[in-house]
Order: structure tokens, then C-alpha cells, then sequence
């Protein structure tokens, strides 16, 4: 399996269009949730892609956004798997390397993300902890946690 890290700009129009594909037949279609995917932030964000060796079809994505100008906090999100490959935890791959990448590019940040709320504990076994109630998020109920570095 191979990974690499893209800034938007040097993904390639195929390449984007394939990880746009996976992460909109998940988060939209698969969990019936009608929201703007593309929300411009993709433009300044740092894209993970995880391939079969043999295939450069995305089987995982992910995404890596700067330190936010108001709070200084990095994020990470926009976790997709393909259906074919969950249970073999690569949604675990994609935290790991989302937050080895914010680990080198901005150490001292903590990290801070939408989590569905279903996703608790799994955000927390990785040391992030709720920094919010519940709220809806297009149907879904999310909740927001911070890993403090």
C-alpha cells in the first residue's frame, strides 16, 4: 500500500478528481448527507492518498488544513475509505499519518476536529478529548474535539 502527501496544486486534475469521487460517494451519497464537500478549503490543504500498490485508484483520503488565523489550531478531516477496504484498519492509517503530518509541519499546534459523534471514542484513543456539546452537522451528530500539544 502507498501513501503520499499533495498540496492542491500539485495533485493532478485526475488525481483530484478521483480523491473528490471517493470522498463525495462516502461522505454525501453512502451517509445520505447533502453538504457542500467542495468548500474551498481544499485549495489551501495538504491531501493524503492511500493506493494499492498494483492500482492508483484512492482507497483512503484525507485532508490537512494550516494553523486557523483566529484560534492557531491545525485540523485534519474529510476521512474516506473505500467500502471495499474498511476493516482493515486504514481509517486508524489516515489519523496516524494526518496527525504525524501536523506533528512536522506545525508541533507546537494542537489539533482540532469535527468528529461524528459515533467516532468518540476512536478520535480518543488517539488522545483527543470533546471540547464541545453535540451539535448537527447536516444530519449527523458531531461533536468537536482538540488533541493539546
Amino acid at each position: 500500500m502507498q501513501s503520499r502527501w499533495s498540496h492542491f496544486d500539485a495533485l493532478s486534475t485526475r488525481e483530484l478528481y478521483a480523491l473528490l469521487h471517493l470522498r463525495s460517494s462516502v461522505l454525501v451519497v453512502e451517509q445520505a448527507s447533502p453538504y457542500p464537500d467542495i468548500d474551498g478549503k481544499d485549495l489551501d490543504a495538504h491531501h493524503l492518498v492511500l493506493c494499492a500498490d498494483d492500482d492508483p485508484t484512492p482507497i483512503g483520503v484525507a485532508r490537512a488544513l494550516g494553523p486557523d488565523p483566529e484560534t492557531g489550531a491545525v485540523s485534519f478531516g474529510r476521512l474516506a475509505v473505500a467500502p471495499a477496504w474498511r476493516g482493515k484498519a486504514l481509517g486508524r492509517r489516515l489519523v496516524s499519518e494526518s496527525l504525524d503530518f501536523l506533528a512536522r509541519h506545525w508541533p507546537n499546534h494542537d489539533v482540532v476536529i469535527g468528529a461524528q459523534l459515533y467516532l468518540e471514542a476512536f478520535y480518543g484513543s488517539f488522545g483527543f478529548r470533546r471540547v464541545s456539546e453535540v451539535y448537527d452537522d447536516v444530519g449527523i451528530d458531531h461533536i468537536d474535539m482538540r488533541l493539546t500539544r
